[in-house]
Order: structure tokens, then sequence, then C-alpha cells
């Protein structure tokens, strides 16, 4: 029995629409109704994962809000499946009024049917393949998935793929409006390409922790067809914005961008705008970079600040250098472990007004402060081994002035710290040296009057005349050490970072002028490790690179000159002494007319003293030498250090 072709018609488009047929239809029509049910059945498990609060297939373990950018490729696909079922409910209409036996030329047949079917079971393919592909992606990674297939070869995938790119785009630029327009972030859904990391303590109130790290530029969500710099800019924009939000207390932002956000807001915000996008982020970037830096710039004075630092804890203002050392060196020369805060706090004030520091502004005064080590201090140390200065910091400023650019300052001021204080050893063992040169003057002096002598007092001049020549020495380092910091290190480095601040474009820029800086600063007074390819030929081998400790070493053995220095001026002095007191024996004896032994016993320098002297300093000269050589021979064939006139002296 032969069945009507309008049945067979009827019971395709049956098939069609994912019901059974009753006859055998056609395979067109039973892959369409097969891929009808799949796609429904990617849209119900959809919808279950959207009210379960499910992660969506994201790997995460965290319970996620429902993604606005999949519920826009979903409602997106509703709507090409509702197109479907309309296409399928004409046709149904047109074969149920056909008569049994219609053959005209209008009426619906089964080639007829799949001459209409056979685009809709192309598209069918489509978006089922492109929902599958989506399953287990959110906000820029469905993006991407669907920018992909928008690119495809066959004009009948890209006919399909991009109206749903440009849907789920919609909600995608509707975050990177919220963000950069007001440095807001949807964290519930985690959709967009930047997301909000949770500072831990101690970084929670900490500036420079929020700007550095209190938000991420995740690669992964962001659109392929972004470039790099459009969405750094975007990233950069947003966190400036969320920066004087959260952290300057600031809204004055708004002002800036408001022609701007007014056009944002309005527009579609589609991927066919991405050119005006661009556009419009690098507007609202300049705005609000250039606010964020005119409030830490001007309103809160970080040049200002710089220039303090700089005074203070590089040692830049001399004067108060040099009334600081002369208040607080009786209290350094202290044990660490007997050394007072409070004595050496009171020094520091007293040298802020007894010097030119005194016409700073009073905000600045108040930031310097002592630092002196909070837990166990070494057996041995002096005050000068602890003591530090440190400048207090506060606002927004701590994003560029951060705690870890604070301690890289403590750093260096240790460094000139000890090199001040070799500066200060070796300016008194000089006075010693001459003091102890008139003391002998004395003696002989009173020998030319009295015609008493000294025993062994004409070995000291050559004692002296050794001791002046290892001190000058000494002294010729240092002065050649400190010059190097101040006009090869310390100034070219920080007259760049002053000049450059001053055209930065945004935070970022001035926080990496500071810090590349600070490496320079720090690199050229060999604070940092090298590595052994910049040591120089034939020096090799595991430590060779630390010219720090090498420095350290030498400023340490230059200390030690003031030992023999000052017990062959005390020798000196017992001499003048016992040969006072021999000359006032010798004046009662003739007076009462009575002479005893001890009239006799002429004042004597022990050559055993004066040999013991000599050889002390003998070996605080050998170690210095050593440490030096070993100093000069670490450091880097790169170093402009101008020490020409010391390694002359390892030249055959």
């Amino acid at each position: 029995m032969s069945i009507p072709e309008r049945l067979l018609v009827l019971d395709a488009l049956q098939a069609a629409s994912g019901l059974n047929g009753r006859y055998a239809a056609t395979s067109l029509a039973a892959e369409l109704g097969w891929l009808l049910k799949r796609t429904e059945a990617e849209l119900e498990q959809s919808d279950v994962e959207e009210r379960d609060g499910g992660d969506g297939g994201s790997g995460s373990s965290a319970v996620e809000q429902p993604s606005p950018v999949r519920e826009a490729l979903m409602a997106a696909a509703r709507r090409e499946i509702s197109n479907y079922y309309r296409l399928l409910a004409v046709l149904e209409a047109q074969a149920q009024r056909q008569s049994p036996d219609a053959a005209d030329g209008g009426s619906l047949t089964l080639r007829r049917l799949t001459v209409w079917l056979s685009e809709p079971l192309g598209r069918l393919r489509i978006l089922a393949g492109g929902l599958e592909a989506a399953r287990d992606a959110r906000g820029g990674q469905m993006v991407n998935r669907l920018h992909a297939l928008s690119k495809h070869g066959d004009p009948l995938v890209r006919q399909v793929a991009c109206p749903l790119l440009e849907e789920v785009c919609v909600p995608y630029f509707k975050q990177v409006k919220a963000w950069v327009l007001g440095g807001s972030l949807d964290t519930a859904s985690n959709d967009f390409m930047v997301t909000k990391e949770q500072l831990v303590p101690p970084h929670c109130d900490d500036p420079a922790a929020a700007w550095r790290g209190g938000h991420r530029l995740n690669a992964g969500m962001q659109p392929t067809f972004l470039s790099n710099q459009l969405a750094a800019n975007i990233f950069t924009t947003g966190k400036t914005i969320a920066f004087l939000r959260e952290w300057c207390g600031d809204t004055r932002w708004a002002a800036a961008i408001s022609t701007t956000a007014k056009q944002l807001a309005t527009a579609g915000g589609t991927y066919q705008q991405l050119r005006w996008l661009e556009t419009a982020v690098g507007d609202v970037q300049v705005a609000v970079s250039s606010h964020l830096l005119d409030i830490v710039m001007q309103h809160h004075g970080l040049p200002r600040h710089l220039a303090a630092i700089k005074r203070f804890l590089l040692l830049g203002q001399g004067d108060f250098v040099r009334v600081l050392l002369d208040a607080a060196q009786h209290e350094l020369d202290k044990g660490a472990k007997d050394v007072s805060q409070y004595s050496l706090q009171g020094h520091l004030d007293a040298a802020l007004r007894s010097s030119s520091a005194a016409n700073e502004d009073a905000d600045v005064l108040r930031r310097v402060d002592v630092r002196l080590p909070p837990g166990k201090v070494l057996e041995g140390d002096l005050g000068w081994d602890i003591f530090s200065l440190q400048y207090l910091v506060d606002g927004p400023m701590r994003a560029v002035l951060s705690p870890d650019a604070m301690s890289g300052y403590l750093r260096i001021f240790r460094l000139l710290w000890a090199v001040k204080h070799v500066e200060v050893v070796l300016v008194q063992s000089w006075s010693t040296i001459n003091s102890t040169q008139r003391v002998l003057n004395v003696i002989r002096e009173q020998e030319r009057m009295h015609g008493v002598a000294v025993n062994n007092a004409e070995l000291v001049p050559h004692v002296l005349r050794a001791f002046h020549a290892y001190r000058a020495e000494m002294a010729s380092f240092v002065t050649s050490l400190q010059y190097y910091i101040v006009f090869e290190v310390l100034e070219p480095n920080w007259t760049k970072l002053m000049s450059g601040i001053t055209v930065a474009a945004d935070l970022d820029a001035v926080i990496g002028l500071h810090e590349g800086t600070l490496q320079a600063i720090a690199t050229g007074m060999f604070l940092d490790g090298l590595p052994q390819t910049l040591t120089p030929l034939g020096v090799g081998g595991a430590g060779a690179a630390d010219v720090q400790a090498g420095l350290r070493k030498t400023l340490r053995a230059v200390l030690d000159v003031q030992g023999p220095i000052q017990r062959l001026a005390v020798t000196v002095e017992q001499a003048v002494a016992e040969q006072a007191l021999f000359l006032q024996r010798a004046q009662d004896s003739e007076a009462a007319g009575e002479w005893n032994s001890e009239v006799f016993n002429s004042p004597t320098i022990l050559t055993e003293v004066l040999q013991e002297i000599n050889s002390s300093m003998a070996r605080v000269h050998t170690l210095y030498d050593r440490h030096l050589r070993t100093f000069l021979t670490l450091l880097p064939a790169q170093s402009h250090l101008d020490l020409h006139m010391l390694m002359a002296r390892f030249e055959p």
C-alpha cells in the first residue's frame, strides 16, 4: 500500500521537530530532530547550572554566579531555535492545507522540503557544535571560541557565528565599560579578563601591594581580538580609577572623563566598535592617569619627599650629617646593647634644629626618625652598627615609596653610614697623630731646657711617620670611594629620576623610574650580587662576585687603625708624665740636698711596647691590604670606580 506524500511530508516535519514519526522519515529530518534535541539539551543543562550556581566547567571549586556572557549566548541560541520552530510551523501549515492528491507546482513535496530544510540543518549543526564547544568556557573564553568560528572559511558558519559573537560581546563589553569608567568588577561571575586579588596581612593596608597586586590581568579571559596593548590600557585605566576611589578617597576623576564616559556609556559595545573603543579607552586612561599623578605629585608632594630622602637618608645634606655625627658619636661608640634610642632621637632632633635642615617644612622634619633593629644584636656590635635613619611615608605615595623601596633606602643608608663612620675614625686618627707629635715636641723641649731625656724617644717619630702613611693610604681609598658614590652613582641617577618623573605618563612609569633608580644605585654601590660573567678574567670561582662583602671587610679593617694609634698616643703621654715627675723629684732632691737612687732612673719608653704597637699596626695594615686587594679584584670590569692610584700599588 502506497503512503500519500502529504503524510510523509507531515511525518518528516514531525521528525524534524524532534518527535517520533509514524513512518520512516528522511535522514535529513531525522538529523534535524537529533540536532534539535542536542541543542535543547545544552540549553536545559545551562539553565540547571545557572540555577545551581555551578562553576560552568571552569574547574573552580568556588561557587560562581551565572555568567552574563553565557546567558547572552543561550538567549541568542534560543532565538535561533525559535526561528527554526517558526519555519517548521509555516511548513506544517502549508502541508496541512494541501489536499491529499495535490500535485500542482506549489505543493510541499519531500524534495521541496529537503530544499527548505537544508539551510536550517547546516545552521543547527553549527549551533549545536558551538554550544558544545562553549560548554566548559566562561566569559572571554566563550567569546574567543565564537570569534574563531566567525573567521571560518564556510560562509554559513560565519553567518551563524557572527550574530552569536555580537550577542555575547554585549555583556562582555558592558563589563569593560564598568571597569574603565568606574573601576568596578563583577567578581561573582568571573567572566572578565581582570580579576580582583585578595590581599593577605600585612598587605591589606598597603597601597603598594594594592597597586601592584590588588588586580590581575587574566590572559585566559582576554578576547583575542583585543590587542595586548588595548588590554593593558583597559587594565591600567580601571586599576587607576579603583586606586583613586579606594586609596585616595577621590571622586574628582569622574569630572575629568565625563564627556568620554557619556559616549562610552551610550555605545552599544559590540565587536564592530573595537576601533572606537580603543580611542575611548585611551582618552579615559590619559585623563585618570594624569589626575592620579597630580594627586601623588602635587597634593601629596612626592618630589618634595624624594628630595628629603636624598638629603637625610642618602646623607646629601652635609651640615646636618656633620652635626649629627658630632652630637651622636659618644652614644654610637657604646656597645649596641647599651645604646639608647631616646638619646639618639634627641641628638637627631638637635641636628635638625642646628643645621640648615631647620628651614625644612615641618611635615618633612617629623618624618625623619631613628631606627634601631627590633631583634637581638650581635655580640661586639657598636651603636654605629645598628643605627640608621628612616623616613616615614603614608597615603597613596606609599605606592611609590613602598616598604620594599624603603628597605632599599635602608641598605643604601647603612653603607653610606659605614663610610661616614670610617671617615670619622680616620679624622680622629689624624688628630691623634698630630696630638702625639705635639706631645713628642714637649719631650724634646724639656730635654733642651733641663737636659733630661726620655730613653728611646727618638724611635717614636719613625713609628709616627709609618702610622701617618698608613692612615693617609686608607684616607685616600675612602675619599676615592666617597667621590665615586656621590658623583658617579648617586647624583647622576638621582638627576635622571627627578627629571624623569616630571614627564612620566602614569603612576606605573613613576614607580618604574623610582625602582630603576634604586636598583642602579644599589648596583653602583655593590649592594647586589654580580654574575660571575661580569668579573674580570681569571677571577672566577664561587663567591667571586661578593663585592659588597669585600668592601665591608675593607671598611671594617680601616676602623681597626685607631687602636694602635691611640695606644701610641697613650704611651707618649705617659712618657711626658714620667719626664715631668722625674724633673720634679730631681728639683725636690736638689732643694733638700738629699739624693736618692730614684733620681738617677731616667724616664723610658720601652722598646718592647713600641715594637708591639708597631706590630699591631702592621697587622691592621696587612689585613686592610688583603681585603682591599680582594675588593679590587672582585670589582666588575665595567665598574667606573676610579681607583687607579690604588691599583697602581699592585702593578710590578
